[in-house]
């Protein structure tokens, strides 16, 4: 049986709280939610000072770079995800 829902957690080390959405949509792409995320912790990429600013998301120590692919996919088999939301500075 598909999975209706997913509990979907994403830390921020600069954060004080997690991201939690207990109730995601497994067809949810990865980039839809990088995009909710960054709203809730009120961040946003692009040039700050010079410096390109960018933010990835990483599960485990793997930076998911396709943002096209699906929360299940990810998930897998677990009824749950936990990611992590790192931030990249290229100094320009």
């Amino acid at each position: 049986m598909a999975k209706t829902t997913l509990n979907v957690t994403v830390t921020y080390p600069a954060a004080g709280k997690p991201f939690q959405d207990k109730s995601a949509s497994p067809a949810e792409t990865l980039g839809s939610l990088k995009a909710r995320v960054l709203a809730k912790f009120g961040l946003k990429e692009g040039e700050e000072g010079g410096n390109q600013v960018t933010y990835v998301l990483m599960q485990h120590k793997d930076r998911l770079e396709d943002l096209s692919v699906t929360l299940d996919v990810l998930a897998g088999h677990a009824s749950a995800l936990s990611l992590k939301l790192s931030q990249q500075i290229v100094q320009g």
